[in-house]
């Protein structure tokens, strides 16, 4: 179908769309969905049985009107308290949503039927599926394969896990997508992704194509930014493309890098100047910006200018330096202090000698002096020698006469010359202790000296360790100043390139565009003439492209908004994506839920015309549609949709009396 067949005014849809050959079937379609009280077999547990069909399918809870009896406090909530937006969030919750009500209504259901379980018969790709979901809590959901609902309660059926229908529901509906996995963050796209765009909460009130979810719907669907959803909507229509998710996330990483750029390029610059200060400081001179290259070198000249006086300072230090000389010094006055010690002692041993001789020698002329007095009483004028000789008994133990030995003029000779021996010793004892007292004067000095020598060497020596330390540390500033600056100017060259490639990489996606500009062409047809059919010929509906979103348009002598409006585009908007996948273009599945979707000040023949167009895109099929789509409603349809035998009524609800509503009980 192309553009300018779309804009032949008042054609019929059967005469207009032509459905593909290769999708004779939905991608999935429900076929039966039944609500039972507890998981067990017999017509008493089974509070709600639901057959749909492929095609059209009316959920109606009709709203009873006072008429020209209209009143004050007349009933008027039957029709909005009946149950259908809760068969839309329970057929979503069989689909794989893990919320099937809000949370007040979840605790009231669980308070009146804490066993219930919804139970769904699902084909996927013309394969039968059996689905039962647990509505109260200590149960799992399961799935049987190629069985009927009925099977549902046969303990001896095979139950497989739940999510192998949801493995079989993504493959069936994102295996084939153009592009599979999100441009910024490269998550897949899933089945979890698609499931919000096909049954829309009816809280998000029909005034957004891209609001899906409302936060007080009870869902758990993942939350998508604006910009994953127009992604998604691109992908799923055959309007993107793996090229232009990869161009595109190229792009986001351009963007993402240049902002680093530009938030740590300041930050840089101003580091280097603090660099700058922090050297000037510590040099004492003013520095050329670093950002110019005589930062560099002038600072590295008066870094080497500084070692180098540094070194000669150091050579003078080590030239001056006395100590191998005054510890020569110390070692010689410290031998000499030995030395005359060393004598000192070889001279007192010798004076004692000469002492022990004259000690003797006393003791000899002592007794002489005694032979020559009288004998004592015990003692007889026999010299003492011939009493030894003669065996003298009183001369027995007594000490032989000394002057045998030696006379006692000879003994008192030698008894002068000792003691003058002596005396002589005596005096150079004197000598070397006074020799000593100046050697110990001298070595005390020369250690002094080397101390003081040493101690100047040290501290010096420190001072000049302590100096290379902080030109070690001027240097290591000057290396980071330069490479921050350095830094900084690369990242501002790198934003620069980084906006050339941003850029670049734009256009490249206009030329990916401008390449899909023909299936957006035709997606944009029809659209506008899924609008002509329900407003009217006079206006014109677009899709537009800009970057990588769509928006939707509606003229008619100029761009009409309103609430009305708004629905009025969401509607076509995804009736036009149904219809493009009929005839074989994107990979929308060909299923889509309204639940409620006349909405504001809509009139009512426009609403009716939802209703007559779906019916009409079913005339395109020979055999069963390869579509279905529900729609739920309280406004009361065109009069053929509900009639008896008519078979696009499939449930009829009302909010009175209990027993009408879907759950047939007051919550």
């Amino acid at each position: 179908m192309t553009a300018g067949q779309m804009r032949i005014p008042g054609i019929d849809p059967p005469r207009q769309i032509r459905p593909s050959s290769e999708r004779m079937a939905p991608a999935f379609w429900v076929y039966r969905i039944r609500i039972l009280s507890e998981l067990t077999k017999g017509d008493e547990h089974v509070v709600r049985d639901v057959k749909l069909r492929r095609g059209l399918n009316i959920v109606w809870a009709a709203h009873n009107s006072a008429g020209v009896d209209n009143a004050l406090f007349r009933d008027g909530v039957a029709g909005h308290t009946a149950g259908k937006s809760t068969f839309c969030r329970l057929l979503r919750h069989v689909l794989g949503d893990g919320g099937f009500a809000p949370d007040g209504v979840k605790r009231r259901i669980r308070s009146k039927l804490p066993n219930a379980w919804v139970v769904a018969e699902v084909f996927v790709n013309d394969v039968r599926w059996v689905v039962a979901r647990p509505l109260g809590i200590g149960h799992r959901s399961f799935c049987l394969r190629d069985r009927t609902i009925d099977d549902v309660t046969d303990t001896t059926a095979e139950r497989r896990d739940y999510q192998e229908f949801v493995e079989a529901l993504a493959k069936s509906t994102t295996e084939a997508l153009a592009s599979k996995k999100f441009p910024i963050s490269d998550k897949l796209v899933g089945w979890e992704h698609v499931l919000p765009w096909l049954i829309r909460d009816q809280d998000c009130r029909f005034a957004d194509f891209l609001e899906w979810r409302h936060r007080a719907s009870g869902s758990d669907a993942p939350s998508l930014n604006v910009e994953e959803r127009q992604f998604l909507i691109r992908t799923v229509l055959g309007l993107s493309s793996d090229a232009e998710r990869h161009e595109l996330q190229r792009n986001a990483q351009f963007v993402a890098d240049k902002e680093d750029a530009a938030r740590s390029a300041p930050l840089l610059r101003h580091q280097a100047d603090t660099d700058r200060q922090r050297l000037s400081t510590v040099l004492g001179m003013e520095l050329p910006l670093t950002s110019t290259p005589l930062f560099g070198s002038a600072t590295r000249a008066e870094l080497e200018k500084r070692r180098a006086e540094l070194k000669t300072r150091k050579q003078e230090l080590e030239e001056s330096d006395r100590q191998e000389e005054l510890r020569t010094l110390l070692e010689i006055a410290s031998e000499n202090e030995g030395a005359l010690k060393e004598k000192l002692k070889g001279v007192q041993e010798r004076l004692d000698a000469v002492q022990g001789m004259v000690g003797e020698l006393v003791g000899t002329q002592q007794s002489g002096l005694l032979a020559s007095l009288p004998p004592s009483r015990d003692f007889c004028s026999v010299p003492l020698r011939m009493a030894h000789e003669k065996c003298c008994p009183l001369a027995v133990g007594r000490p032989s006469d000394i002057s045998s030995k030696r006379s006692e003029r000879a003994a008192t000779e030698e008894l002068a010359i000792e003691r003058g021996l002596a005396a002589a010793i005596q005096q150079e004892i004197a000598r070397i202790k006074s020799e000593i007292e100046a050697a110990e004067r001298a070595t005390k000095n020369a250690r002094r000296q080397l101390l003081a020598a040493s101690t100047a060497y040290v501290e010096a020596n420190a001072n000049l360790r302590e100096e290379n330390a902080k030109l070690d540390h001027v240097g290591q500033l000057i290396d980071a100043a330069e490479k921050t600056a350095n830094d900084a100017a690369s990242k501002a060259e790198s934003i620069k390139q980084l906006t050339r490639d941003i850029e670049e990489s734009y256009s490249r996606q206009d030329k990916i565009r401008e390449a899909q500009r023909v299936t957006v062409h035709r997606f944009s047809a029809r659209f506008d003439y899924l609008v002509r059919a329900l407003i009217g010929d006079q206006v014109t509906g677009r899709v537009e492209t800009s970057g990588r979103s769509l928006s939707l348009t509606v003229e008619e002598r100029g761009e009409r908004d309103s609430t009305a409006i708004a629905t009025v585009k969401l509607l076509a908007f995804d009736l036009a994506a149904l219809v493009a996948s009929i005839e074989g273009d994107g990979t929308f599945p060909r299923f889509l839920v309204h639940d409620g979707p006349r909405e504001a000040d809509m009139a009512p023949d426009v609403y009716e015309r939802l209703f007559l167009l779906a019916h009409e895109i079913e005339k395109c099929f020979e055999g069963e549609p390869a579509f279905q789509y529900i729609v739920t409603t309280t406004t009361t349809p065109p009069e053929k949709f509900i009639e008896r035998d008519a078979p696009w009524l499939c449930l009829q609800l009302s909010g009175l009396p209990a027993q009408e509503r879907l759950l047939r009980q007051d919550l």
